[in-house]
């Protein structure tokens, strides 16, 4: 259901948080299965000093009908580049690019091998429970590319939960079409969730351009999409000590592509196809966990205008397994191991391609005192033609101050990572097989502060600085003949300050939820050789020095009023610094009521307002973005 007491009923902005730190008491949870059982630690619990915000099943609950990119955009002050609505949506965290950012499905780095990036247009949020993100670099904990930040999505296992069911329906703005369908069971051993979900839309939207004659309204032409997913998860226990789990992710979307305002329609459109299957087991005992997980992915991406064909299929099986030794309540060590095997079939690439990729890991946990946390990490790739830079990270927190209703607490950690050139980076007819992995060096250090009063009133402020530097940056850049080749050629310092401010309050049966973030965000380029044609010292392009978000939730008896307002800075559209977007203001609302028409039946009627103010904007130069828009669901759910 959408409305739920306070305790459950938190919005991202409440729960939008950096981790909570796990006490010594935590470090070995039990749980009746029917007797004594051990809880596996998750990774996260590896992360100290970092910042992580974390979006729950309740939060996405209003972004059913939407992607993964939308409830980022909405709910945090991350940057998504977005080419349209249904289009390529890429993310940038603490100024980095797209391909500085991992991205993980229940621990599988699921990011295109031949982009070396990830489409959030593509991830239906339904199909996940969880979105977590981990800001700043992290790749002893997650891998390649882990440099600017790491997105995690997963659907944790709610045991003994029972059966659930729900089905919902939206009609919206342009066309917009959308179903959903969820089914979850669990009990003491089994725990089922089946998520399945359609969109569709026109995107037939108004816009008006600047032409010799002023202002020129047109409509939107050659930007529909159709898109469907299915996820599956089934968890199984096995005696006292054992849990095996299968999950299964597939997503289809088929999409014109949106042509850039001024320009003729060349009838672009692209297909993406994805299969992802994913089989593991679980061991644990009060002193040892042993884990092994198996994946096999199968991405497609076929592209076709009136001027090109392409094609792209890349097939990737991976395996990895660990184990924690916990020596005392209060420290553990997990050690472990990791391969990739990718076989790409690309059109532009010269020859089938087929390599392996390695890693060893050891992440170490010590809780010397129950006020002081502490992490030392190290991971080791091995990535064909070059060897990776050693991966290490050093975490701790101090809960230095606490009293009946304040706590605070300092965290600070450093951190070496890396990412491996892409597949089309080394084997496009213009790419370069000899290209070094990239590195990156990161510290950040900041304050939390939790404040609980009598009367119900909770508010959490995080502040947090860093600083960072990557090497060897890859950038294309035209040869003599005028073809884009990419070379190492720079070096990218990005710094800056993250705030987020959480207050939740609960009077009899009404409850607000308030979050606001900023971040302030300096991307620039420091270093770079004789053939690097871009200037040093300016801010990066599509790297906006401003950004914030402010969202409130209002429930009242099973009324939910929630609105949010996002701001995004001005941003250069190249290097040279000349050029720039105008920053723009957008503000959403939501509006919903639930019926109880039965013990297990409810009814929830949900309407959804975008751009209000009608704000003409671009996210994208030349990419014409809709002015205000609205959509209407309905969802049956029974429990």
């Amino acid at each position: 259901m959408l409305f739920l007491p306070l305790g459950l009923a938190l919005p991202a902005t409440a729960r939008a948080q950096q981790a909570p730190p796990d006490s010594a008491r935590q470090l070995t949870r039990v749980q009746q299965l029917p007797t004594v059982r051990v809880q596996g630690s998750r990774p996260s619990r590896f992360a100290v000093g970092s910042r992580v915000t974390t979006i729950d099943s309740v939060a996405l609950a209003q972004y059913r009908s939407g992607t993964v990119a939308d409830v980022l955009s909405a709910r945090t002050p991350l940057y998504i580049k977005n080419y349209g609505p249904g289009q390529l949506a890429s993310i940038s965290i603490r100024g980095t690019s797209a391909r500085h950012t991992a991205v993980l499905w229940n621990g599988l780095n699921i990011a295109l091998p031949s982009l070396g990036e990830s489409d959030f247009a593509l991830f239906p949020a339904s199909s996940t429970t969880q979105v977590q993100v981990q800001h700043g670099p992290a790749s002893a904990l997650y891998g390649s590319s882990a440099i600017g930040g790491t997105v995690l999505l997963s659907s944790p296992t709610r045991w003994k939960a029972g059966p659930h069911a729900a089905a919902q329906t939206d009609v919206g703005s342009f066309g917009l079409r959308a179903h959903n369908l969820e089914g979850s069971f669990s009990s003491e051993k089994v725990a089922v969730r089946t998520a399945a979900s359609q969109r569709a839309a026109d995107n037939d939207f108004p816009y008006s351009v600047r032409e010799a004659t002023g202002m020129v309204r047109h409509r939107q032409e050659n930007a529909a999409f159709r898109q469907w997913s299915l996820s599956q998860d089934v968890t199984l226990r096995t005696g006292q000590h054992g849990e095996w789990m299968a999950a299964a992710w597939l997503t289809d979307s088929d999409r014109q592509i949106q042509p850039s305002t001024g320009s003729a329609n060349n009838h672009a459109r692209q297909l993406d196809q994805s299969r992802r299957l994913l089989a593991s087991y679980r061991h644990l005992t009060t002193q040892h966990e042993t884990g092994v997980r198996v994946a096999w992915f199968d991405d497609v991406l076929n592209y076709q205008s009136d001027d090109v064909t392409s094609t792209s299929r890349v097939r990737t099986t991976q395996a990895q397994a660990e184990h924690t030794f916990t020596f005392q309540p209060n420290f553990s060590l997990r050690l472990g191991a990791e391969a990739q095997h990718f076989g790409g079939r690309v059109s532009g690439y010269r020859q089938a391609i087929d390599e392996n990729r390695y890693a060893g890991f050891g992440l170490l946990r010590f809780d010397p005192i129950s006020t002081l946390r502490l992490t030392a990490n190290l991971r080791q790739a091995v990535l064909p033609g070059h060897r990776a830079p050693l991966a290490p990270t050093l975490g701790a927190e101090w809960q230095f101050w606490q009293t009946p209703t304040q706590t605070l607490t300092v965290k600070a950690n450093a951190s070496r990572s890396y990412r491996a050139p892409t597949l089309n980076e080394r084997f496009w007819p213009t790419g370069n097989p000899n290209l070094r992995p990239e590195s990156g060096l990161g510290y950040e250090a900041g304050l939390a502060h939790i404040w609980q009063t009598a009367n119900g009133i909770s508010v959490q402020t995080d502040l947090t600085s860093y600083h960072q530097l990557v090497d060897d940056w890859v950038q294309w850049l035209p040869d003599q003949q005028g073809r884009y080749t990419p070379k190492n050629l720079r070096q990218v310092r990005a710094q800056g300050v993250e705030a987020a401010s959480r207050l939740r309050w609960q009077h009899q049966r009404y409850a607000v939820q308030a979050g606001l973030q900023y971040a302030y965000t300096q991307s620039r380029k420091v270093q770079g050789y004789n053939d690097d044609p871009d200037p040093v010292g300016k801010q990066l392009a599509y790297v906006p020095l401003h950004a914030a978000s402010f969202s409130t939730d209002h429930h009242w008896r099973r009324w939910l009023l929630s609105s949010v307002l996002t701001y995004t800075g001005p941003r250069f559209i190249d290097a040279t610094a000349r050029t720039e977007l105008n920053g723009y203001l957008l503000l959403n609302a939501s509006v919903g009521h639930t019926l109880q028409l039965a013990p297990h039946w409810s009814v929830t009627v949900l309407a959804q307002g975008f751009n209000l103010t009608n704000l003409v904007y671009q996210s994208y130069e030349y990419r014409a973005m809709p002015l205000r828009s609205g959509n209407l669901s309905l969802r049956v759910s029974w429990h």
